[in-house]
């Protein structure tokens, strides 16, 4: 599948957080995905990645279980 660039607040979304929250986990958590400044005005995040991130906390949640 063909990676997209996701918007701060598609991310949001996906994850059930708030846009500062993105934003903060963005700078603090070496495992979240990072944003990239696709233009002068616009910021993403790539949809391959983003979807990564969510697999290993799927996966880390069931081996915790």
């Amino acid at each position: 599948m063909q990676s997209q660039f996701l918007r701060v607040k598609q991310v949001a979304d996906t994850f059930g957080m708030s846009v500062a929250t993105v934003w903060r986990k963005a700078k603090t958590d070496p495992q979240f995905p990072k944003p990239v400044k696709v233009t002068e005005g616009i910021t993403g995040w790539p949809s391959d990645e983003v979807r990564a991130y969510m697999d290993t906390l799927i996966s880390s949640q069931r081996r915790a279980a």
